[in-house]
């Protein structure tokens, strides 16, 4: 065992503030006060039923990398388990909750009449603040083709190494002022490419890239020009940044937001952004104790939070019959005391403890610390993914 001690702790002990925020969202305060409406059960539910679904694949990915021990086994002989072993015993735990899960959100949301195709806030247009646009995001204008990220979101270069492309930066929308001396005849004119962060302010203000396969604009519907375009300063207030005008004392134009769109069922950003990680973390080239310390990231992180929604339901339990519960009584009769349950927690603890046994079996210190650095780094991307997974509360 590391200096550091167990890894499971380590990780905690490691963002502590980032680990409240994402385990005491208002979401669930409101969980577990009977205050949370059914239509903002009803979104979230629909998206963490497509996280549970994902979870599958995710568990079969796990399971294809441990290669058990082929020993034959000798009369007489008991052989202990190993690390590996214990390892697909809890996966296979998860693949059987998981589907016990999946029926238990169906049956459930038939009781209390909840939608779990619900259209979320963000999906349906209300999530892009100030800008009064009915801009309406929906996975079936995103294209699923090429290397799936945003240069002018993510930061990366574009495929032609655009001079603007460095200032964007992971994760953040950076400010417009910095580009707003780009002009859109500089673009039209080849000197910045596609992938220039110039051609993204779309997309920063949407929180994600709709950016098509033939690599142009990150507008589904239209291309950058100067005729019957927004400017750059309605995006800028949408996105709440200062508006300054390019250095020929106008502001460039470029294409206004979409109005009226289709609206369909779909993951959401952070939903995608669950899925993609899960697939990142159970491929190939990613061993099998990083992706067990993504599984118990995400299953304690889970734990915490209902356990922080279970503390207001048990406040209110000898003063509040829950006749009144906003969202008919499910949280309150069904779904806080299934994920705040012992059990639940008696597994959570098991994932922990096959992940720490194949820590300890980690040799070299140089080596040791490389593997707690990159399960710090997945620990990290699950608490951050973890907090903007609730819905955004009033």
């Amino acid at each position: 065992m590391s200096s550091q001690g167990p890894l499971t702790t380590w990780l905690l002990q490691s963002s502590p503030q980032s680990l409240t925020r994402a385990t005491t969202h208002p979401f669930l305060a409101a969980a577990g006060k009977g205050t949370l409406p059914k239509t903002t059960l009803s979104q979230w539910l629909s998206q963490d039923r497509l996280y549970a679904q994902s979870y599958i694949r995710f568990i079969g990915q796990l399971l294809s990398k441990i290669r058990l021990d082929s020993l034959a086994v000798k009369p007489n002989v008991v052989f202990a388990s190993t690390a590996d072993q214990q390892a697909v015993d809890v996966l296979i735990d998860a693949l059987v909750n998981i589907r016990t899960e999946l029926r238990f959100f169906e049956s459930t949301a038939k009781e209390y009449d909840l939608d779990l195709s619900a259209i979320s806030a963000d999906e349906g247009g209300l999530g892009l603040a100030g800008n009064g646009s009915g801009r309406i995001t929906t996975s079936a204008q995103i294209s699923t083709t090429g290397s799936g990220s945003c240069p002018g979101f993510t930061g990366a270069a574009g495929a032609g190494g655009g001079k603007a492309s460095g200032s964007s930066k992971t994760g953040g929308n950076e400010s417009c002022k910095d580009e707003h001396d780009l002009s859109v005849s500089t673009i039209e004119s080849g000197e910045l490419d596609s992938g220039d962060s110039v051609l993204h302010r779309l997309c920063r203000s949407q929180g994600e890239c709709q950016m098509q396969a033939s690599g142009e604009v990150c507008n589904p519907s239209s291309t950058v020009s100067n005729t019957g375009a927004a400017s750059t300063s309605d995006i800028c207030k949408s996105e709440g940044e200062p508006v300054k005008p390019s250095s020929g004392g106008h502001t460039e134009s470029i294409p206004p937001l979409e109005r009226g769109g289709p609206v369909v069922f779909a993951a959401t950003r952070s939903t995608r952004a669950y899925i993609d990680m899960f697939m990142s973390a159970g491929s190939a080239g990613v061993p099998i104790i990083e992706g067990l310390a993504v599984l118990w990231a995400t299953e304690v992180c889970y734990l915490q939070s209902w356990k922080y929604a279970a503390a207001f339901l048990k406040a209110r339990a000898e003063t509040d019959d829950g006749s009144n519960d906003a969202d008919g009584g499910a949280l309150r009769e069904k779904f806080i005391p299934n994920w705040s349950s012992d059990e639940f927690e008696e597994f959570v603890d098991r994932i922990g403890e096959v992940l720490n046994l194949l820590a300890s079996q980690c040799k070299g210190a140089e080596e040791c610390e490389m593997m707690r650095g990159r399960c710090l780094e997945w620990w990290r991307q699950v608490v951050w993914l973890e907090e903007r997974f609730w819905p955004v509360m009033d």
